[in-house]
């Protein structure tokens, strides 16, 4: 929105749009790089002292980022938070007055993924994903196979069962959106749920404790990295301009 009641020019930020969310990715990516170095200190410094029940167990556990509740943890569900109010923001902006792309064919995909990724920071911080461990524990014998796989089963039942009002959703994007925010997406998923299983396969076969915690390591490291890309590719609908001394938003289809 451009305000010219003065009788003046808009005065722009010198920075691109295309270079502010290269640097936010940038500082993200960076933040999430620390957060796996204090992992990696966390660990190595576990398996040299061997520290007892106390208060600097507990830090190393905050560090520890195969924790379910963790700095990376936190530091996930943040992103996925700012993810659900950037796509909130582009749907208000998407179907708002003042835009060119007025319709609800337009908006509505942003409302889905707000929700989705409100739903997903949730998860991160309450551990919806260990109910469904015991769920599969429930409906399947502790003998088979199965049970080991523990919450990626209803967790892929989940997915697929979405996939109804994700690909509609998806497919209503902008193209440069929609290209990143499936790849992230794909990135944290196949994380999630792919590094998941490789522990189960290492477990089965008597592997190494410590081949394990590199398996979890580029878990979390993944699912951080896709969670940026996603944030990214949203925030590339919400066109911010520093106009006339006036912050404004715009939709960029």
């Amino acid at each position: 929105m451009m305000d010219q009641s003065a009788g003046h020019r808009p005065v722009e930020s010198a920075a691109g749009e295309g270079e502010v969310r290269l640097a936010t990715g940038r500082i993200l990516f960076s933040i999430c790089a620390g957060i796996m170095a204090l992992h990696i200190v966390s660990v190595v410094t576990r398996s040299v002292v061997e520290p007892g029940e106390g208060a600097f167990d507990d830090v190393l556990a905050l560090l520890n980022a195969a924790q379910e509740r963790s700095l990376a943890g936190w530091w996930t569900a943040a992103l996925l938070m700012t993810c659900s109010l950037a796509a909130l923001t582009a749907f208000r902006l998407a179907g708002g007055p003042s835009t060119a792309a007025n319709s609800r064919r337009v908006a509505w995909p942003w409302l889905v993924l707000a929700v989705v990724f409100a739903l997903l920071s949730l998860d991160e911080i309450v551990s919806l994903h260990e109910r469904g461990a015991r769920w599969t524990a429930a409906v399947v014998d502790s003998s088979s196979p199965l049970a080991r796989l523990g919450w990626t089963i209803p967790a892929g039942a989940i997915l697929l069962a979405s996939l109804a009002i994700l690909i509609p959703a998806f497919r209503a994007l902008p193209a440069r959106a929609r290209t990143l925010v499936l790849i992230g997406l794909g990135t944290s998923i196949a994380a999630a749920l792919g590094m998941e299983l490789v522990n189960v396969a290492l477990s089965s076969a008597g592997a190494p404790y410590a081949s394990r915690l590199v398996a979890m390591a580029i878990e979390e490291a993944a699912e951080m990295t896709g969670v940026v890309i996603v944030l990214l590719g949203v925030l590339t609908a919400v066109q911010v301009r520093w106009t006339n001394h006036h912050l404004t938003l715009a939709y960029a289809d």
